[in-house]
């Protein structure tokens, strides 16, 4: 920033070079970075860190040579000696040059010493870290236009045929005096880029090379389809509702053709020449998404999200910023709100309800459907929510009129609702009607779904192949050294691995403390699942989608696709399957144990359970069919499961907000969550203390300290503290109050090593 007056304080420093031509972050991006810094209590510096592509920020590399000084080299050792050896050969060689020399070993400690000793000297060169792609052209020389190309083709026919070939087939490709492809010019005449690159050198030629951008789509090839009478009247609501300058949350059921509306919405907003911000919960979503929305707007479109290279998100992220053509609507995850949106008309956040929304880690662990919310405020655009199942805080704000609310009850083409159905598991066992970790009815209509050409999708939130791995002599459970949790099977790599820090074994043949071959396999995860549909089923193609198997670029895309195409007859999956993914062709849902949904340890779970559950069961008869959905449960009079039955989201939004509004919990708190991590227990629970001691002295309703979920994970110990702040009090103020406790805190020497996670709206 720029002031007139000199500092008073400290000592001004030269400016050697402006990085960048133009700003590369907006006023209204400033905006929004210092409000997530002040709200979430986090550093600005990691505020810009998550916000930025990494390709903006540079990196340095130490080169290292020798000092002017003659110094004599007798007293140093073999290693130092070398050092001097190689900076003698070359003037400057980086540290990372040095380091293969010694086959990887840390040399820091050398170089220090021998520039303390006054032979060497350092020096940094800062690097772009970005590289431009670039595509190569293909243009005539000025010399050989007009009459002169003939005396170049009778020359070159003469001694060079292959190079005639390539004049010949240039301007066969040639479109009114532009540039040719080289990769197309080289395809088409069969030539060798060894011809070409002579008649470059002979002056004939001369290269163009061109930055394009790495992400292109094909053209558009459909025109927007009509809207049914009930989207229609949505539409025009959700228009009147844009003049008052109000949230809107857009409820309806699975089905119901959101996306036809949100697309309508869309082709208004780029009509006035203005940009549209699409958020979807999850990476998977865009893969279809990107489909249907590239039929219509082509090349308009842009994708942003942590699957794409940090070169690719610069480019969105540029194109953004001068308002390119591609940079109409960005489809993107959480981190599209950072983006440097010059003309923003238009945020869509589809199914508004989603917790991946909320940034988990790291800082800054924002909520991005609130930040989008903000992110209207400050660019004064319409912004839209879409949920079939909202979440509660929303849905509280159309009741208390801060957001407007729009319906749509009717699934779209008049499909119906799924035929839901609840299965005991107890009284499946009891009369001994379980295979495995099916109940034969589910098997049934599973076999039923199959012979009628109909795919299935089969749900169990858990991935790998047994959570648990205990010996049946002795009862020693195999766990992380490193977290307090049990190993999972991942059966097809025979590995036990913990899913928080990456710690793997091989899977023991027998029990390491009792040395007998007892080792049971307990629970079930996604892996075994699919194992065992692949005995039940084995003429079945059945496939798997979880965090597993989709690490690589393109492996949600390929999985889903194959799916969407027909090819795969089963599909299992954790919770990435329910996001609003569309497949026609589903007749059958199952989910697998709907209690590890129920009974999870959280104010929201019965909350988080239905939306899930519904959203499972949305999957189901998508055209034209009554589809099936099928739960298996050990508690199938749980109050949730009535209410999924009934679909009936009034129920469960009416019992909750009055649960929560006893309890003093969002919407009738703001909840700020500490964790405390250190590898000394003792050091841990004493910090831990203090602190509690420090917020329930300012505080009224401070819970803790308490054992985080899982008690240690990567050798720390984690202690929890949450405090649940009134919203009839200042928060700006009660969080200075904070930030002041926690300023004293880590001035105490004791509790230096204590690291503290600030996580505000932990939900």
């Amino acid at each position: 920033k720029k002031h007139r007056n000199k500092p008073l304080h400290y000592d001004t420093k030269p400016i050697l070079h402006i990085i960048d031509n133009r700003p590369i972050i907006t006023e209204h991006q400033w905006q929004l970075f210092k409000f997530i810094s002040s709200y979430y209590l986090t550093p600005l510096g990691l505020v810009f860190k998550a916000a930025l592509p990494a390709t903006f920020m540079l990196e340095s590399e130490t080169y290292l040579m020798l000092n002017d000084a003659d110094l004599p080299r007798n007293d140093l050792s073999d290693e130092e000696y070398m050092i001097i050896e190689a900076l003698d050969m070359q003037k400057m060689v980086n540290v990372k040059s040095l380091q293969e020399l010694f086959d990887g070993k840390n040399v820091f400690g050398l170089v220090n010493l021998l520039m303390k000793k006054g032979f060497v000297k350092s020096l940094q060169e800062v690097k772009e870290k970005y590289k431009p792609k670039t595509e190569t052209y293909i243009q005539l020389s000025d010399e050989w236009q007009g009459e002169n190309i003939n005396r170049l083709f009778d020359n070159l026919s003469k001694n060079a045929p292959k190079q005639r070939l390539i004049l010949l087939q240039f301007f066969s490709l040639q479109r009114q005096g532009r540039p040719v492809p080289k990769k197309q010019l080289l395809e088409k005449s069969g030539a060798s880029g060894t011809s070409l690159k002579s008649l470059v050198d002979k002056g004939v030629f001369f290269e163009i090379k061109t930055n394009i951008d790495r992400i292109n789509f094909e053209a558009a090839s459909e025109e927007i389809k009509g809207l049914s009478p009930d989207q229609q009247k949505a539409l025009e609501d959700i228009r009147m509702h844009f003049i008052n300058d109000k949230p809107v949350l857009l409820h309806g059921v699975t089905s119901s053709g959101k996306t036809e509306v949100y697309i309508h919405l869309i082709k208004e907003t780029i009509t006035q020449q203005k940009q549209v911000l699409y958020l979807v919960p999850e990476i998977a979503l865009t893969t279809q998404l990107v489909q249907r929305l590239t039929k219509i707007f082509g090349n308009d479109i842009s994708v942003y999200h942590s699957k794409y290279s940090q070169q690719e998100r610069r480019e969105v992220w540029m194109n953004v910023l001068q308002k390119q053509t591609t940079a109409k609507v960005i489809l993107a995850a959480r981190s599209g709100i950072f983006l440097p949106f010059q003309n923003l008309g238009l945020i869509i956040v589809d199914e508004e309800h989603e917790p991946s929304y909320k940034q988990v880690q790291p800082a800054p662990r924002y909520q991005a459907r609130d930040l989008a919310v903000l992110l209207s405020r400050i660019h004064q655009s319409p912004i839209l929510l879409g949920s079939a199942t909202p979440s509660i805080e929303t849905y509280y704000n159309t009741q208390r009129q801060r957001y407007a609310l729009t319906n749509l009850h009717e699934r779209f083409g008049g499909v119906q609702l799924p035929d839901i159905k609840i299965i005991d598991l107890k009284e499946a066992l009891k009369r001994k009607r379980v295979k495995g970790h099916f109940s034969e009815v589910v098997l049934e209509q599973i076999t039923a779904s199959l012979q009628q050409k109909k795919q299935v999708i089969v749900f169990q939130n858990r991935r790998g192949y047994a959570p648990v791995a205990q010996c049946e002599d002795c009862g020693h459970v195999m766990e992380c050294p490193h977290c307090d949790v049990s190993l999972t099977l991942h059966k097809h790599q025979h590995k036990l691995k913990c899913h928080y820090c990456g710690y793997h074994i091989e899977a023991p043949m027998i029990c390491p403390v009792c040395g007998n071959p007892s080792i049971n396999y307990k629970g079930v995860g996604t892996e075994q699942i699919q194992n065992d549909l692949q005995v039940f089923f084995p003429e079945a193609i059945i496939d798997r989608l979880d965090s597993d198997t989709t690490r690589g670029k393109n492996s949600f895309a390929n999985i889903l696709s194959k799916f969407q195409n027909l090819e795969t007859d089963i599909l299992v999956g954790t919770q990435m399957l329910v996001k609003g993914l569309d497949f026609a062709n589903v007749g059958l849902v199952v989910v697998m144990n709907a209690d590890q949904l129920l009974f999870y340890p959280d104010f929201r779970a019965d909350e988080r359970s239905f939306q899930m559950l519904m959203q499972v069961a949305g999957r189901a008869g998508r055209q034209k069919e009554q589809g099936k959905v099928m739960i298996q449960t050990y508690n199938p009079d749980h109050p949730v499961l009535q209410m999924v039955l009934e679909g009936d989201y009034q129920k469960m939004y009416d019992l909750q907000i009055n649960q929560r509004r006893e309890l003093f919990y969002p919407p009738f708190s703001k909840m700020i969550n500490f964790q405390l991590k250190d590898r000394n227990l003792q050091k841990v629970m004493d910090a831990s203390e203090w602190l509690y001691r420090s917020f329930a002295n300012s505080f009224e309703k401070v819970l803790g300290p308490s054992d985080a979920l899982i008690p240690r994970i990567k050798d720390k110990y984690i202690k929890e503290i949450l405090i649940k702040l009134p919203p009839s009090k200042s928060l700006p103020e009660q969080k200075k109050q904070i930030l002041k406790i926690l300023n004293t805190f880590h001035n105490i020497a004791v509790f230096k090593s204590v690291q503290v996670i600030i996580d505000v709206d932990p939900y």
